[in-house]
């Protein structure tokens, strides 16, 4: 299966230049570096010709004004572990390699995000998205990916992406012996005997190598071109999510800070992939620089909707309004995300022909983002009520999805009872039917139930009379039998009413009541 190798440069990009400007002699520069050697110099000690791997006297030789760096472990380690975690939404099997690499397993992840080149696309931006550039090589060994990447970095491959296991051997056989992880610690000695190439190495007498270079050279080449087996402990995901993020510099505005916290939710993202879950919600946490004297030192908002999600621009999209809605108290310094309510994620089914309700989580999508950015008392909804009475069967309500009732424990109490009830009815038909000596045959309901119009008045209208008609415009003439409408008493608003379904000679329909009490008619609603 092919798997991609990522390899994340954590602290700058870098490229290549042949000469160094003259604005570069002066201009301070920085590089990471150890105890000996240098690791990753800057652009500006790269175009004065400060390479991975020179001594710190020869940099420094190159670069008066170069400023060396420790390397921090922990930062380092807590970084590619943030990537690796973002880059879980692609594949469940990502692991942890050497020299800040991450290799993901991607065969069985190629259909779903239409091809190797889309998906190795996607994986780049994400990366980039965290902060850190990459270079990316894919193989079918695990080594053979992580051998691409890092050729790529050093620009002696020309090929990095490589699909079939016949043409890994010879792609492999190109690159330099000094891209082997344990080259440094044997230092000139594959160059001391003439081995320029892995081919080189491979040529090489199996007993002389073990002797010089150690065993593991020979199990690391088996690895590398697909001839022993490599199994690799997978990274996982921790339990819950907490990401925290030490900006830079002060930010003072909300774009800037959307822009940092673009990182925590593409590993919000890669977390709710890896345990197949959504959030509906998460918390912000800043922290902000004492500017001034009374300002908090912390401060924390929720971002909260309605249908849960994993889809990190979607989580964006909200926490941009929210930001936009939002004044700093001062300048915020460090910022944690945490995931408050995370839910079962349920995948659309992969059907051939999309069922008419396969658009449902899109409008969901939108009628959140209305809420959003109009409030979610400006986004309302029409809501059924149980009342007879026509102006209160219909209430306007604040947007909130449908949710699937569950089923509580005692539901089949009322079955039982509805079984219990309908004994008597089923005797006394018996007992009409032996009277009668015929079926008896009892309708479904009692009335059939009257239209209702699609326009109704907010208050009903008093019509007069004319030759005891009801008036509107024009004489009215009733055209359906009586609907009693007997409602209210619970209120303090009763009804007693009887509807009917009127016309005049021009064929428009119109909906009348009679009020029981007063006698006086009303129209109530219009017919399209």
């Amino acid at each position: 299966m092919p798997s991609a190798s990522v390899t994340s440069t954590l602290h700058g990009a870098t490229s290549t230049a042949n000469e160094a400007r003259a604005d570069d002699i002066d201009e301070p520069c920085f590089a990471l570096a150890d105890h000996a050697r240098i690791l990753m110099p800057d652009l500006v000690a790269f175009r004065l010709g400060v390479r991975p791997g020179s001594t710190r006297s020869h940099a420094f030789a190159l670069a008066p004004q170069l400023t060396l760096l420790a390397v921090d472990i922990r930062e380092e380690q807590s970084a590619i572990e943030a990537v690796a975690l973002a880059l879980l939404a692609f594949t469940p099997k990502v692991v942890l390699a050497h020299a800040n690499t991450v290799l993901l397993e991607v065969g069985a992840s190629m259909r779903l995000f239409g091809g190797l080149r889309a998906l190795l696309s996607k994986v780049t931006s994400t990366v980039k998205g965290c902060g850190f550039t990459s270079r990316m090589g894919c193989a079918p060994t695990a080594w053979g990916a992580w051998l691409l990447a890092h050729a790529r970095t050093r620009r002696v491959a020309r090929r990095v992406r490589i699909v079939k296991e016949t043409t890994l051997v010879h792609v492999l056989d190109e690159l330099p012996v000094s891209l082997v992880p344990s080259a440094h610690s044997h230092g000139n000695a594959f160059e001391q005997i003439g081995c320029a190439t892995l081919a080189d190495l491979r040529r090489l007498p199996r007993k002389g190598v073990a002797r010089r270079f150690g065993q593991g050279v020979l199990q690391w080449l088996a690895q590398a071109y697909g001839q022993a087996p490599d199994p690799r402990e997978a990274f996982s995901a921790p339990a819950s999510f907490e990401a925290r993020l030490e900006l830079q510099a002060r930010v003072e505005s909300a774009d800037a800070l959307l822009f940092a916290a673009r990182r925590l939710v593409l590993q919000l993202a890669g977390w709710l992939s890896a345990h197949h879950a959504a959030v509906s919600e998460f918390s912000l946490l800043l922290e902000h620089e004492l500017a001034a004297r009374h300002a908090p030192k912390t401060s924390t908002f929720k971002v909260a909707w309605a249908v849960p999600t994993r889809d990190a621009d979607h989580i964006l999209w909200l926490l941009r309004e929210k930001l936009n809605q939002t004044t700093l108290a001062a300048p915020v310094i460090e910022m944690k995300l945490m995931a408050d309510k995370v839910s079962e994620h349920a995948p659309p089914a992969d059907t051939l022909f999309p069922m008419p309700g396969s658009d449902s989580d899109s409008m969901a999508q939108l009628l959140e983002r209305l809420s959003a950015r109009l409030g979610a008392e400006n986004v309302v909804q029409l809501i059924a009520r149980e009342d007879h009475r026509p102006e209160a069967a219909m209430t306007v309500e604040a947007y909130k999805p449908e949710r699937e009732a569950k089923p509580t424990r005692g539901k089949k109490a009322p079955k039982m009872q509805a079984a219990q009830a309908d004994a008597p009815i089923e005797a006394e038909a018996e007992e009409a039917q032996t009277e009668s000596g015929g079926p008896l045959e009892l309708p479904d309901l009692a009335v059939p139930s009257q239209p209702r119009p699609a326009w109704i008045l907010e208050t009903p209208q008093k019509l007069m009379l004319r030759n005891e008609r009801p008036f509107y415009r024009r004489p009215l003439k009733l055209i359906s039998r009586t609907e009693r409408i007997e409602a209210g008493w619970w209120d303090g608003n009763g009804v007693q009413r009887d509807y009917y379904v009127a016309a005049d000679d021009r064929g428009r329909m119109f909906w009348l009541y009679r009020e029981r009490l007063t006698g006086y008619w009303f129209l109530h609603g219009f017919f399209g």
